[in-house]
């Protein structure tokens, strides 16, 4: 892999993006001016035209702009459109300047009830009227490599720039992944390490969490034992970081028993698994390995495509090739079908091959291509996917060179959608799906992170595809994932500020006594209200109603990483309209107070005074025998 994100022997295919439609260039701006003779006089025709354009009422921009000789209109297909924006996103940070999200809590200040909203990012969005992601923020940052220091808090944007790393492609993260069953996230690049962190699954993580928050400021000098409100969502520290490649990792793949397999460059597939800390087995090949994948119905099989033209599927228990193909090109992208009866293998001139997983025999192929200019002989494949849609269909999805991604009907091999806006012409991006199939996500050269809706891929016009991107790095966003439902279940057992404002988890009455065997048993410290107790969510059954949100469809977890080792973790705020209806309410009662109190005030008589007092102590005795013998009745 070069300094440029390209893989060696690339270079010749490679061929900067274009589609159907010809490129049409602006002329220089010379050429744009109005023609003059050798005594610098307007020419006579052109001198004419303005004087008419004066004489008409033209309007002094337009006349100007004639003058200068304004740009032509862009094709079709490239043209810019205006971002669709609300003026409330104005005063937004980009996703590349924006604040880790943290809140310091005081009592004087502070309502757990009613915390305040995060710092949302600016997201633009194209041939789209409403944003899914305009309340994205930024929850973590991780790091593969080297720490980065950058300015914080009271720093201008151009500060920050000004002292950010300058791009190291030894610290470049190339492969990014979730485990199946959404624990962990899997990350690796130039560095030659896998990383993994775990996701935070329990009230014990958070707190391990924040007690190793606490030592790091103490140990940068700040304030360690100031209580904050943060949402993060991993471990801040990897749980494995596993060594062995002699270069740069290329590829990761997880099983469904979390297993992980890496691919490199120095013609190796390592197996791993987050038990144990050493390497399980290697599998050596001719050539580097760009992609892998795990059989998703037996784990006992992967797929492996080298760029020695060979495709091989390997038996883990024989530590053997069970069957290969010969393809006609390097192959860049493989990938199994949901079921694991099919293969499919993704070349460098862009050829897409369909193979059976039994015996690899040929099926067919397609030719990823643009129908006309410099791309229609075809572009490096980087990726491939294919997934089960919601009616049972199969769908496969292309990543290529050509800044492209296609979707194409895995039964007749027909092109149905075609998704642009990103910059992919010599990098290894390759772009990723939600495990519900809403949205693709992919990485960027130009720093962006983008993501398309499934639900309506067309919009308003069918050669518009509508697009949402924001800045989320200073360097190319490399790879972009999507985290599945079962992170966002794991999260919201954690105590999460997020989810559990949008989704209060369910609690039970405790006595006195069972709270003393609770706390006992437990090692997480008690309640502030002593006697109301979160529900453990391994040991009871969960109301249905609960587990129904606690999928939290609109709180999507967001990771980037970039070609300096960066990681981002960005989240939708799913509780922002729960925390709006809850300020409303708020503000209700307090005029309702407000009024109360001022009433009070006008009756100022001691015989008034004297009489609230005894009933007010009264009601407080009797309200305090009826929750005592309550208890008593639910405790027998």
């Amino acid at each position: 892999m070069t300094a440029d994100g390209r893989v060696p022997r690339d270079d010749a295919q490679s061929q900067p993006g274009a589609e159907e439609v010809q490129l049409i260039l602006p002329e220089p701006a010379l050429d744009r001016l109005p023609r003059t003779d050798t005594n610098d006089t307007i020419v006579p025709d052109r001198d004419r035209e303005l004087r008419k354009d004066l004489k008409k009422g033209v309007k002094a921009a337009s006349f100007l702009s004639r003058l200068m000789g304004g740009t032509k209109k862009k094709d079709a297909t490239d043209e810019e459109m205006p971002n669709e924006e609300d003026s409330t996103s104005d005063d937004r940070p980009e996703g590349n300047d924006a604040e880790v999200f943290t809140q310091k809590v005081d009592n004087m200040g502070f309502n757990p009830r009613h915390p305040q909203p995060p710092a949302y990012i600016k997201v633009r969005s194209k041939h789209k009227k409403e944003k899914d992601f305009d309340r994205l923020f930024l929850a973590q940052e991780l790091s593969c490599g080297k720490k980065f220091d950058l300015p914080r808090q009271n720093s201008s944007n151009k500060l920050r720039r000004k002292a950010s790393t300058t791009p190291n492609a030894s610290d470049t993260v190339w492969a990014m992944e979730f485990s199946r069953d959404g624990k962990y996230l899997a990350a690796a690049g130039a560095d030659k390490i896998v990383r993994v962190w775990a996701v935070l699954a329990s009230p014990d993580d958070r707190a391990k969490h924040e007690r190793q928050e606490a030592v790091e400021s103490e140990a940068k000098g700040s304030d360690a034992y100031a209580e904050h409100l943060s949402a993060p969502v991993f471990q801040s520290t990897p749980i494995r970081e596993y060594e062995g490649h002699s270069s740069t990792i290329l590829d990761l793949s997880w099983s469904k028993n979390n297993f992980l397999l890496s691919s490199s460059m120095d013609k190796t597939v390592r197996l791993w698994h987050v038990s144990r800390k050493e390497c399980l087995c290697t599998f050596k090949h001719n050539d580097f390995v760009p992609s892998i994948a795990f059989h998703p119905k037996d784990d006992r099989f992967f797929l492996a495509g080298s760029l020695d033209s060979k495709l091989r599927l390997w038996s883990i228990p024989d530590k053997n090739v069970a069957f290969a193909a010969q393809v006609p090109d390097m192959i860049t992208a493989v990938a199994f079908t949901p079921d694991g009866k099919s293969a499919i293998a993704g070349c460098l001139s862009g050829l897409c091959m369909f193979f059976e997983t039994e015996g690899l025999r040929y099926q067919t192929q397609i030719h990823v291509r643009s129908t006309r200019g410099q791309n229609a002989k075809g572009s490096k494949i980087t990726g491939i996917q294919a997934f089960n849609t919601s009616v049972g269909d199969t769908k496969v999805l292309i990543t290529s060179n050509d800044s492209r991604i296609r979707l194409y009907n895995f039964r007749d091999k027909s092109l149905e959608l075609k998704f642009r806006g990103n910059e992919n012409n010599c990098s290894q991006i390759r772009a990723g799906l939600s495990d519900d199939g809403t949205y693709i996500v992919c990485g960027s050269e130009d720093k962006k992170a983008y993501i398309w809706s499934m639900e309506h891929p067309h919009g308003d016009r069918r050669d518009k595809t509508p697009v949402e991107m924001f800045d989320a790095h200073n360097s190319i966003a490399t790879v972009v994932c999507i985290a599945p439902t079962k992170t966002r279940q794991h999260l919201s057992k954690s105590g999460d500020p997020v989810y559990d404002l949008c989704n209060p988890p369910p609690i039970t009455l405790l006595s006195h006594a069972e709270r003393a065997e609770s706390i006992r048993s437990s090692s997480r410290p008690p309640s502030v209200t002593g006697s109301i107790a979160p529900l453990d969510h391994e040991k009871q059954n969960l109301p249905p109603h609960y587990v129904a949100r606690s999928a939290h469809k609109e709180g999507n977890i967001i990771v980037t990483a970039d070609f300096t080792g960066k990681i981002k973790v960005f989240r939708q705020d799913c509780a922002w309209s729960k925390r709006q209806r809850d300020d409303d309410r708020v503000s209700v009662f307090s005029k309702r107070s407000t009024k109360t109190n001022f009433a009070r005030s006008l009756a100022s008589k001691p015989s008034l005074t004297s009489l609230r007092e005894p009933r007010r102590s009264t009601s407080t005795t009797v309200g305090s025998d009826r929750i005592l013998s309550w208890r008593q009745g639910i405790s027998s």
